[in-house]
This record gives structure tokens, C-alpha cells and sequence, in this order.
């Protein structure tokens, strides 16, 4: 059976340069913590990925109910076909 994981980018207060700064990587909030200690997420970050069962057909797989496609074309950029 398949799970939705739910990642995030995480803001923590580096020590060294005493500034807030934000993760490389998006992840669940119990790897942001033991890496990072105290942290604050970061809510617009938000990736919902499915992890399938070992050996489980990805076509059973249904895809997360909050996900959504959006064109990050510029305005200036030409149409992808002519």
C-alpha cells in the first residue's frame, strides 16, 4: 500500500553565523530535527511524494489529492509549439 510523504524546506538559526537560514534539502520534520535541532517550517516549500511497498505496481498508485501542475514559463518566453 502506498503513502503520501510530506516534505517541507526548514528554517533553523545557524550558530556559526548567527543567521536564519533555510535547509538545502526538503524533508520530514523528524529529519529536520535531529539535523538541524530547533526548526521552523517553511509552509509554501510544501512536496507531497508517494512511496510505494517494495515490489507494489506503480499503476495501483494514485496521486495526492493536493497535488497540481503549474507553467513556469516567463511571459516573454515563446510557445513550446509553434
Amino acid at each position: 500500500m502506498a503513502n503520501e510523504l510530506e516534505l517541507f524546506y526548514w528554517w533553523f538559526h545557524d550558530d556559526v553565523t548567527g543567521r536564519r537560514l533555510r535547509t538545502a534539502y526538503a524533508m520530514d520534520r523528524a529529519t529536520a530535527t535531529a539535523l538541524y535541532g530547533k526548526v521552523q517550517l517553511d509552509e509554501p516549500s510544501r512536496v507531497v511524494r508517494v512511496v510505494c511497498e517494495f515490489g507494489e505496481p506503480v499503476t495501483t498508485v494514485q496521486q495526492p489529492s493536493s497535488s497540481y501542475a503549474i507553467d513556469v514559463r516567463k511571459v516573454s518566453d515563446p510557445p513550446a509549439h509553434p
